[in-house]
């Protein structure tokens, strides 16, 4: 069986945490890869940002990254829609140009999936749709997050109009059946998986020597720089934690498309007296990132929404604990912050604290029961145990058995 996944506004290997780019990404790939070497044969369809990137390039047995030149030249997501179909019509070239046909289309996010009805249409096949967020959740959770009517239009007629939905998280599938009235079955959670191999406890003295973090309790967070992160909230707990602690709030992601919002948050920090607690770190190459999650005391993931949040799989997987609210996958892996969870913290027993409320004092307590207790990785019991239904080879054969209905 043959299939074509699309990302058509990032590409599956662009670095992760720059604007368009993150966990989608890692899903693509990762799930990719574990179907490729089950056998199957998997073309991810992406633009090229000019002719010169154009290509085809194998990934992984079975797995292909194919970066087409549309005519439109680079373009960001929000201008993206009008040329479409010029993309339609580029991936249609390709296949009548290498003789190949699809057995059916799975499409990320919702410029993809558009592209992926129209191609549906063409081809007879199912299409399978993966919004990885929704712009009405977005918009919901966060007043800054403006989405476009066309968004949110898009985004329910495909909801209505595919074959099967696929969800990351339980949440995320609730959501989007209260939101077009779906029936249960018509969306599927398959989760994603982590590279326990990559993300793993490392000598935790030379991790926070080789990331220049010595000295201080560090305060991780991982994602792009925009204001549904919530990182304006990181920044307000981390102000109201004691002085003799000596904190460092490192937040890795973001580039220079993201430099407003970096100047919003050096703003906050500022006007709270920390300015010199945070440090924006900017990209940083995703083998790399093991590094600062061993080097972390705590990781924090202030979200407003996520649709999933690998990040918490990656620290988990490192050993590092977690604080985070409740949104995404976080529920499924987090108790709510209790007395009682407090103290399994102090004997190394818990994966780290759900906070069900968003304010700074709350998670500064939270945030700081973990780092004083930070002293070795988590007891792998507890990680191997929570972290044992997120592989990419699970997902694969879930995304198998499931395709094999349609």
């Amino acid at each position: 069986m043959r299939m074509a996944f699309l990302s058509v506004h990032s590409s599956p290997v662009g670095k992760a945490g720059s604007k368009d780019t993150g966990g989608m990404s890692t899903y693509l790939r990762g799930l990719s890869g574990a179907l490729g070497e089950m056998g199957y044969e998997v073309d991810l369809f992406t633009r090229a940002a000019s002719p010169d990137e154009a290509g085809v390039k194998t990934l992984s047995p079975g797995v292909r990254l194919i970066a087409l030149d549309d005519g439109a030249g680079p373009l960001s997501k929000n201008k993206l829609y009008p040329h479409l179909p010029a993309t339609v019509d580029a991936i249609e070239k390709f296949c009548r140009t290498e003789n190949i046909s699809f057995d059916l289309i799975f499409s990320h996010y919702w410029l993809s999936g558009c592209v992926g009805r129209e191609l549906s249409k063409n081809w007879q096949v199912p299409h399978l749709v993966m919004f990885h967020t929704l712009g009405r959740a977005k918009s919901e959770a966060c007043q800054a997050e403006n989405e476009p009517d066309l968004r949110l239009a898009e985004e329910e007629n495909l909801a209505r109009s595919s074959d099967q939905i696929i969800a990351a998280a339980p949440l995320e599938k609730e959501r989007i059946i209260n939101y077009y009235s779906l029936r249960k079955d018509h969306v599927e959670v398959i989760p994603c998986g982590v590279d326990r191999q990559l993300f793993c406890p490392l000598n935790r003295p030379v991790a926070r020597e080789e990331a220049g973090l010595t000295g201080n309790k560090v305060i991780l967070a991982i994602g792009r720089i925009e204001p549904i992160k919530g990182y304006e909230l990181l920044i307000r707990a981390a102000a109201l934690l004691p002085d003799e602690d000596k904190i460092k709030v490192v937040i890795i992601g973001g580039d220079e498309k993201s430099e407003i919002q970096a100047a919003h948050l050096k703003e906050l920090a500022a006007d709270h007296g920390i300015s010199d607690r945070l440090i924006l770190a900017g990209l940083v190459e995703h083998q790399y990132l093991p590094l600062y999650y061993n080097a972390a005391d705590v990781t924090v993931i202030p979200s407003h929404y996520e649709s999933f949040g690998l990040v918490a799989l990656e620290s988990l997987s490192c050993g590092t604990p977690l604080v985070a609210g409740s949104t995404g996958i976080f529920s499924e892996l987090l108790k709510p912050y209790t007395k009682e969870t407090a103290e399994l913290l102090t004997k190394k027993k818990s994966p780290g604290i759900l906070l069900e409320n968003r304010t700074a004092s709350a998670w500064a307590e939270a945030i700081r029961n973990c780092y004083l207790h930070r002293s070795a990785p988590l007891d792998p019991s507890i990680t191997n145990e929570i972290l044992a239904p997120y592989n990419w080879r699970t997902a694969a054969y879930a995304f198998s058995n499931l395709i094999q209905e349609l």
